[in-house]
């Protein structure tokens, strides 16, 4: 490839010097880095999962009655500007050179920024027609995910610098599930939460019956601040009026998450990107990323795995409410936290168990099994979905509290392995570079899920401005959510299948790295 350095020794040849197991000390992530960098896995939960995945539809599909594949339109229009954005701000933040880092800069700019745009997106004006909408959520998604980008990039590239070793790399990315669990955990809520608040923004007294009087003092002593922060206009539906008091939370939230990284944790490879003053042009450091054979294993992995993720995510709640709970939305809610609860409580409990299973097996067996677990729970929904007992869908969620949040535990940990492999290859760090060219098919992904849960609400005859939805609707409705994804990931298993990258494969990229330019 254009301007390496030297042409590299294949890995399986070079003596090993890196021990198969264990972690030296001077690999190590010093615990409060950890703990700091994983919080702002909670900053993209807010700013990403719960913007586009959760509320997306149901603040502007059921809250404000826009029709489903418009919205989808304007999400896959928003998301193909970002996932063009994406490669060259990782080549941006990979060429950047600064007494702070490479990364750093960039990350403080984009949380800053992020947090200033964000409540415009639940601020548009009632009075507005469908059309107006559209072209502001354009205007507004455009300015939110510059500014997303601004921060994303250089925060997974700087995770993937952080250690050399190829346990330390999975023990990070168990602190950032621990920290995602809380975030999704909080997500879970997040409906419920809302249509709370927009209750008792409305004045609908029915929200402080059956409370205890603690909780009715707090919901009393709080609603003079969320009818002024709501604004409640006539006709206005809680979920829509409940958002624009509650996106000021999140906002501050976010703030809080998306600046810690960019203060405290170290960069690792900054001296040593910065021994080679010549800069990557952007063409080929694109053209090095999409010769990077590994990295396409676990794109196709992660591209199929998250299409059907994101689509029973998004599909979840319409299939909760309309159907396990017979169109009742408060109960729809409940169960939906609650469901949160179990999975984060499980989640939390099944991360050291999972690490010590990385620890002793390649990642690569151990994502083929929460994979194939993944598809045997979700299957489990045929039989605990059902309006006959609407709460026994909570217990799939012990399977999803381990198999799907098991695999984006191991993926971080897989792409920094990669970013090794890529600099074997290239003689330089392209981690910001490697993971934009990576983003890009996850945003994708995300992107064709929102296709597919538009056009899923559209072929099951989904009507947002009726009362209530027939039998046959949700019917279909419950099917499509039961049966598209496990397509999408038996796919995702084959890619898994073929990844090249063990750890003696590791280990021996790592000693041959380091014998060619030092330690970092």
């Amino acid at each position: 490839m254009s301007d390496t350095t030297s042409t590299p020794v294949p890995p399986a040849v070079v003596p090993t010097a890196v021990p198969l197991r264990g972690i030296a000390p001077e690999d190590r992530i010093p615990l409060r880095q950890k703990i700091v960098f994983a919080l702002g896995t909670d900053m993209d939960i807010l700013s990403n999962n719960l913007t586009f995945s959760i509320l997306w539809l149901p603040i502007f599909n059921i809250g404000m009655g826009m029709n489903a594949i418009l919205l989808s339109g304007i999400l896959v229009a928003l998301r193909l500007f970002d996932a063009f954005a994406d490669p060259v701000m990782g080549n941006i933040s990979d060429n950047t050179n600064t007494r702070w880092g490479r990364r750093r800069p960039f990350i403080a700019l984009g949380t800053i920024a992020m947090v200033l745009v964000y409540p415009l997106f639940w601020h548009l004006p009632s009075g507005w027609g469908d059309a107006a909408r559209a072209v502001a959520l354009v205007a507004i998604g455009i300015l939110f995910l510059v500014a997303y980008t601004l921060w994303a990039m250089p925060y997974y590239g700087l995770q993937l610098e952080l250690t050399p070793s190829y346990d330390e790399r999975t023990r990070l990315a168990a602190w950032c599930s621990i920290f995602a669990k809380f975030g999704y955990l909080a997500i879970g809520w997040a409906i419920a939460f809302i249509l709370l608040i927009g209750m008792l923004a409305s004045g609908d007294a029915s929200v402080l019956e059956g409370r205890s009087d603690f909780v009715r003092g707090l919901l009393e002593f709080i609603q003079p601040l969320v009818t002024w922060l709501s604004d409640a206009q006539p006709g206005e539906k809680p979920l829509v009026v409940g958002m624009r008091s509650v996106c000021w939370l999140v906002g501050g939230l976010m703030l809080v998450c998306g600046l810690l990284p960019a203060i405290f944790v170290k960069e690792r490879y900054h001296k040593v990107a910065a021994k080679r003053p010549k800069k990557t042009p952007f063409l080929v450091s694109l053209k090095e990323s999409f010769h990077c054979k590994p990295l396409w294993q676990l794109i196709g992995m992660t591209f199929f795995l998250l299409i059907g993720s994101a689509f029973i995510t998004g599909l979840n709640y319409y299939v909760n409410a309309y159907y396990a709970c017979q169109g009742d939305l408060l109960l729809g809610g409940k169960i939906a936290g609650i469901k949160a609860v179990v999975v984060s409580v499980t989640g939390l409990l099944s991360i050291p168990v999972l690490t010590k299973l990385s620890e002793r097996f390649d990642k690569r067996a151990v994502a083929i099994s929460m994979l194939t677990l993944t598809v045997v729970g979700h299957l489990a929904n045929y039989i605990l979905m059902t309006p006959a007992h609407p709460y026994w869908q909570i217990y799939t969620g012990l399977t999803e509290a381990i198999a799907i949040p098991a695999i984006w535990m191991f993926m971080p940990s897989m792409k920094a392995d990669v970013a090794d492999w890529d600099e074997f290859h290239t003689s330089r760090r392209r981690e910001g570079s490697l993971n934009s060219f990576y983003s890009w098919f996850v945003k994708a992904a995300i992107t064709v899920s929102v296709v597919f849960k538009g056009a899923a609400l559209e072929w099951s005859g989904f009507n947002p401005k009726l009362p209530a939805q027939s039998d046959g609707v949700v019917h279909r409705m419950f099917m499509l959510y039961l049966l598209l994804p496990i397509g999408f990931w038996l796919t995702s298993i084959v890619f898994a299948w073929f990844y090249p990258i063990s750890r003696r494969a590791a280990a021996e990229t790592r000693s041959a790295l380091e014998a060619r330019r030092g330690k970092a």
